[in-house]
């Protein structure tokens, strides 16, 4: 009869775990606040507190995500995930007249980076230069959307709420500012963020008549831009860490806008993408 008590707990675990990582993947933080909590009161775990403690950070309930990471480092001292998501958020409280909220931009939009693997050519990875310091910077997180927009002959990025996070290198910055003049369209997300190096991941949504035939990313991506920011099939969150990596075996998607992003490319790794730009002679037009 124990054993039989103990086998139901351990699949209401199981069951509630499942949950709190599908309400994380499709944002939906108020329940994944209460599931995990309802977790806690099970059995306290390090993953579960490092869950409570991101989706109290998406609400931009602070004080109360630095509760749930502290009770992680609590559980187990040494947890990266943990100990680095604290030391933001004790820098964003900092930054703050109010230990209680900051601003996390309410109208983020986080997507899948699986999505923009898809054929060789239309997918670039590459670190930004000219990195902004302050709060924007300190609240990005990986798997963000954010928008390029042509300046000269650079091209910036923004977060949603308009904030300049930094800017594409030239010679990337350069093409790019020619095809979208050209009508070409791009999304991009950040694919990984510490401290001020920042790398987005670039995808050619569209590619306007007038460009038929050019490739937007020959060559290779630069070795220095993959270093460290290679993007597999696992589900990151968005501070850097696997979300799902307690989670063997778990299989979940976001769901995320197909027309954003086109439904029609196939879903490749990145170990099938040619991984840099490749020299100057690389991005003249044929």
């Amino acid at each position: 009869m124990t054993l039989t008590r103990q086998d139901e707990r351990f699949r209401l675990q199981r069951r509630l775990q499942n949950q709190a990582v599908e309400l994380a993947v499709n944002s939906r933080w108020e329940e994944a606040v209460q599931v995990n909590e309802k977790l806690i009161g099970l059995a306290e775990t390090t993953e579960t507190y490092n869950r409570l403690g991101k989706a109290y950070f998406e609400l931009g309930r602070l004080t109360e995500a630095r509760d749930a990471y502290r009770n992680a480092l609590r559980l187990t001292p040494n947890n990266r995930i943990a100990r680095r998501n604290l030391e933001r958020i004790e820098e964003l409280l900092a930054k703050s007249a109010s230990l209680s909220t900051v601003s996390l931009k309410a109208g983020r939009q986080l997507v899948d980076l699986r999505l923009f693997v898809t054929e060789v050519g239309k997918t670039a990875l590459t670190s930004l230069i000219d990195v902004q310091r302050g709060p924007a910077l300190a609240a990005i997180v990986t798997g963000e959307k954010v928008e390029l927009r042509p300046e000269g002959r650079g091209v910036a990025v923004y977060d949603t709420s308009g904030a300049l996070i930094g800017r594409i290198e030239p010679k990337l910055a350069q093409r790019l500012n020619e095809l979208m003049a050209g009508g070409n369209r791009y999304i991009a997300a950040v694919a990984h963020i510490d401290g001020r190096q920042v790398r987005i991941i670039i995808r050619e949504t569209y590619q306007a008549p007038s460009q038929r035939g050019r490739v937007s990313f020959p060559g290779k991506l630069s070795e220095s831009a993959l270093r460290g920011a290679f993007i597999s099939g696992a589900q990151f969150d968005e501070f850097g860490e696997e979300l799902l990596e307690e989670e063997e075996g778990a299989e979940v998607r976001e769901d995320v806008d197909e027309e954003a992003f086109g439904g029609e490319d196939e879903e490749l790794g990145l170990e099938e993408i040619e991984p840099d730009i490749g020299d100057d002679e690389d991005l003249i037009e044929e």
